[in-house]
């Protein structure tokens, strides 16, 4: 085949931090769970490829939506060889197909497409043509932001530039994949969803030119330069074009890998209509596949129809079931933010909290229905919705003493007075530290909190407020609420505390971690022994979401209504996930001593992973407009400590929590304007 050149501007990728930001969007279905067909197709020139790869084993990645271990979809890369890997989440395996025979070399561009069917694979790198297939048969649930360019998961770059990519809602056929590589893609084409020839030239935004959505936004800085693409000229009359065949070659063994060095030369004809009849109906006959079969005569078009309607149907499902189960009229999502504990590394929500304030122009507490809290999360939490004092000194009860930007101070000036150590216990060591005493004094933390707090009953806060806690002598969960309504105090397995106890009692409570703070005892007529002794509730949910769900269906259900996952609207602020391993070798004979911190350490972040995975799972993704928005940032090993309160870890971590806020800048004004409305 004869190739065309085609010069036009294109962005240059230069492996470090840039790429195109789309935001967590599954391109109105294409990528969204459940989704059984699409198409991509685009033009690729790699200027260098390395061995660095994502987990799952993609290498040099160009086109993914993939940001964490929960939210993975797919990642498009190129190996070392010049091959294409190819990893897709769907449901059943996890790990990388790679395709290729070294085609996609260095300098030089060239065309490919990746079409997937119902699990089934095909594969076109320039001339050639490869097939191959995955277990499983749709799309697993993924909430990243698709991104061209690199992978957000493991921070895997691409060197080199691209162009012209193209999305599609359906398996495009092999004549269609040719106009393709021909440069013939219009715009306005049935099932075509995204069209990024990425030729603007100029300024930070790439244009979708199949409709005004789905724009992109880049991130780092890629350079705009002139490039001459090859377009191949169009099909001669007879339509043949001799494409290579190859077995799929994997870098996992498995059973179905007979013979990967097996090629054969073939010329294919254009496909017919019962051809591609006969395919899909050989591909549809996996028991795992929630599809409608399509009649054998009808043609592509339509079943770009019934791909459309098969997404849709769930959307129409569930406003069903809303209907039947709330009985109400439609209102706006009932609105929680819940935010984990970290110690120290609390800056990183407070700074996302004052840029959700700088974009809305309100204060935290006005935009939510329940905010909820553990151990620094906790001290947020209470602080935004504390009512400010008025110069009779009474307490204002519209309007709240502190932003998040006040907030943000506890931790900048006052991080040091709270994890204070005397230059003696310094001495002392860690030894001491486990086996004889809390590391750290109580009264620096109680001197901070009671001058921010001071004695505001906890029942007057603005918004309600869900605090935790956990009693060491009840041996019971204790949580403190502003709902007085709400108070639990009898109960064996669980109180809920509000009156008589102040906004200070519960900050903390929330903050005595274990092994760096003595446990917080609050006077009470509740127990026999007359108080309550508490420690940080991160011991029992450092990621309170799943909690203030509950509590959301408590509120509901005393009106005899509950909540469907598509009326709440859940952000879940991270401090943070930990990175640091413990090889066998190492901890194999590590006794008490050696156990202590990192013990804590795993429970806290363990515990607000499984969380954040599962509400990943639960809620449906709908369209831009979220139910479900988690805001979490990797650390590395030696920002993970929840009390270095030193000014260097101090600055990373502010500079980690802006660094999270450019990159999901598309999502924070997407969740802006839901709190808004």
């Amino acid at each position: 085949m004869t190739n065309q050149v085609h010069t036009q501007s294109v962005l240059t990728f230069d492996g470090q931090d840039d790429y195109i930001d789309f935001g967590r969007n599954d391109l109105g279905g294409v990528f969204a769970q459940g989704s059984s067909a699409f198409t991509v197709s685009g033009w690729v020139n790699p200027h260098q490829l390395t061995n660095k790869a994502t987990t799952y084993g993609t290498r040099n990645v160009f086109f993914a939506r993939s940001s964490d271990r929960y939210s993975d979809n797919f990642e498009f890369g190129i190996s070392e060889d010049g091959n294409l890997d190819l990893f897709i989440d769907e449901t059943v395996e996890k790990f990388v197909r790679t395709f290729g025979n070294g085609e996609l070399t260095l300098g030089q561009w060239h065309f490919f497409a990746i079409i997937f069917n119902q699990g089934q694979l095909t594969i076109y790198l320039d001339e050639h043509k490869y097939t191959g297939s995955f277990r499983g048969s749709s799309l697993n649930k993924a909430t990243s932001s698709l991104t061209l360019g690199a992978t957000l998961h493991n921070r895997i770059y691409f060197t080199g530039q691209l162009a012209h990519i193209s999305v599609w809602n359906y398996p495009c056929t092999q004549e269609q994949i040719q106009t393709h590589r021909c440069g013939l893609i219009v715009g306005n084409e049935e099932g075509l969803v995204a069209y990024w020839k990425l030729d603007e030239g100029q300024g930070t935004t790439v244009r979708n030119q199949a409709g005004s959505v789905h724009n992109g936004n880049l991130r780092g800085n890629p350079s705009w330069e002139i490039a001459q693409i090859p377009f191949a000229t169009q099909l001669s009359n007879e339509g043949e074009i001799q494409l290579e065949t190859a077995k799929e070659t994997t870098q996992t063994n498995t059973d179905s890998e007979e013979s990967d060095s097996i090629q054969t030369l073939l010329v294919f004809q254009p496909e017919s209509e019962e051809t591609q009849t006969d395919e899909t109906s050989q591909s549809e006959v996996s028991i795992n596949t929630p599809l409608i079969l399509q009649p054998e005569s009808q043609e592509t078009k339509s079943e770009v129809s019934i791909n459309v309607q098969q997404q849709e149907q769930p959307k129409i499902l569930t406003q069903e079931q809303s209907k039947a189960t709330m009985n109400t009229t439609p209102q706006s999502k009932y609105k929680i933010l819940a935010i984990d504990g970290g110690g120290i590394r609390g800056i990183i929500p407070a700074i996302l909290l004052a840029e959700i304030e700088k974009r809305t122009k309100k204060p935290i507490f006005s935009l939510f229905d329940l905010i909820t809290g553990t151990s620094t999360g906790g001290i947020l939490a209470l602080g935004l919705t504390k009512p400010r004092l008025t110069s009779e000194l009474s307490e204002n009860l519209s309007v709240a003493e502190y932003s998040a930007e006040d907030l943000l101070q506890i931790y900048l000036e006052y991080g040091a007075e709270i994890f204070y150590e005397p230059f003696f216990e310094k001495i002392l060591g860690q030894i001491e530290d486990i086996f004889i005493q809390p590391k750290y004094s109580s009264e620096g933390r109680e001197e901070i909190l009671k001058k921010y707090f001071g004695d505001s009953p906890l029942e007057n806060n603005l918004k309600e407020v869900f605090v935790t806690s956990y009693d060491i002598e009840l041996r019971i969960p204790v949580f403190f609420t502003n709902k007085v309504e709400k108070q639990e105090i009898e109960s064996k397995r669980f109180r809920k505390l509000c009156s008589a106890f102040t906004v200070t009692d519960a900050a903390l409570a929330t903050s005595a971690t274990p092994t760096y703070f003595a446990p917080h005892r609050v006077s009470t007529s509740h127990n026999p022994n007359g108080y309550y002794t508490l420690v940080d509730g991160g011991l029992v949910a450092n990621n309170p979401a799943n909690l203030a769900i509950v509590e959301a269906q408590i509120s509901r259900q005393e009106n005899n209504q509950f909540f469907n996952t598509e009326d709440i609207l859940v952000v879940s602020l991270g401090t943070g996930s930990l990175t640091t391993n413990y090889p066998y070798k190492e901890v194999k004979n590590w006794g008490l001593l050696q156990w202590a911190r990192p013990l804590l350490n795993i429970v806290f972040d363990g515990g607000s992973e499984v969380i954040a995975g599962e509400l990943e799972r639960l809620f449906e993704h709908k369209g831009n407009q979220n139910s479900y928005y988690r805001f979490q940032t990797f650390l590395t090993s030696e920002l993970e400590e929840i009390d270095n309160t030193k000014p260097e870890n101090i600055r990373k971590l502010q500079a980690i929590a802006n660094r999270l806020i450019t990159e999901r800048s598309q999502q924070i004004d997407e969740l802006c304007s839901i709190l808004c409305s």
